[in-house]
């Protein structure tokens, strides 16, 4: 459809859509406390330990996100996670979303041309869309209730949570991870 809005214009059409299709009732003033609330999200539990462990392992990890670089910055920053990232790859710039195979590239030139790139993400979507642009890819498949996209592209693996992925990579040689 090429057509561009910001993330956070889609995260409110997305909420507005769903108070229509629930029949839910929310004033103004509710609506901007939920859509403040997407830029303080908590971290799973495992998130912080495992990153800490993907950097002490020679990772590189950068968040690449639909979202722009300033909203991606604040969820980092209230979660105390920022110190774990090189740098933010926001998907903003290029005014498309993943899982545009443009977007990946884009990451791959920022990330500095990166052959062993990861792609890790809860979003089958996202993992498609990385799988085919080249890269590698690990789904975090955190319930059981969840079904991949049959689209016939898989993960490179699948983990119930990111501290699995520290246990299943080769961690003796330096790869760039990606969250």
């Amino acid at each position: 459809m090429r057509q561009y809005e910001n993330f956070e214009v889609c995260t409110r059409q997305a909420l507005e859509y769903c108070c229509a299709e629930y029949d839910v009732s929310l004033s103004s003033e509710q609506k901007d406390i939920l859509l403040q609330s997407y830029r303080c999200l908590p971290a799973f539990a495992d998130v912080e330990e495992s990153l800490v462990a993907l950097k002490a392992e020679g990772h590189l990890l950068f968040a690449f996100s639909n979202g722009s670089a300033e909203a991606v910055e604040e969820v980092l920053q209230t979660n105390g996670l920022r110190q774990c990232f090189e740098d933010v790859v926001s998907c903003d710039v290029l005014k498309t979303f993943k899982p545009n195979p443009d977007v990946y590239q884009y990451f791959m030139r920022e990330a500095g041309e990166a052959k062993d790139a990861w792609l890790v993400s809860g979003n089958p979507f996202d993992v498609i869309g990385a799988v085919s642009a080249g890269m590698k890819s690990a789904w975090v498949k955190r319930s059981d209730r969840v079904v991949f996209d049959p689209w016939g592209i898989e993960p490179t693996l699948t983990v119930a949570a990111l501290s699995e992925l520290c246990e299943k990579l080769d961690i003796n040689k330096p790869k760039r991870t990606y969250e």
